[in-house]
């Protein structure tokens, strides 16, 4: 699915994009549990074996490995929202500068 974000700075758009991938990422892990729960409530463990078995395993591991970018980018796009803040802090202190100087 296309991201689409209104014009802005740089900055602003990578923490929208950021967002919008973790939530993303948190669907398709919870997707990922639902599956690998209603599969190993289903199968009988006979039916858990060998290639099967191994394609069971080698999902919980994708399903943790998305869980866990999820995660991540939920850190980046905290870490994007200091930088904006930071940033506005400095430019308003600039701004304010800038009035006292030519007031």
């Amino acid at each position: 699915m296309p991201i689409t974000t209104k014009p802005g700075r740089p900055i602003e758009v990578a923490r929208d994009k950021t967002d919008a991938v973790q939530d993303d990422l948190a669907v398709a892990g919870a997707e990922l549990h639902l599956t690998n729960t209603a599969l190993d409530r289903s199968l009988p463990e006979s039916a858990r074996q060998g290639d099967v078995g191994k394609a069971l395993e080698q999902n919980g591991v994708v399903q943790q490995k998305v869980t866990q970018a999820a995660e991540e980018l939920a850190e980046v796009t905290e870490l994007l929202e200091e930088e904006i803040a930071e940033r506005h802090r400095l430019e308003a202190e600039l701004a304010q500068r800038g009035m006292s100087e030519n007031g």
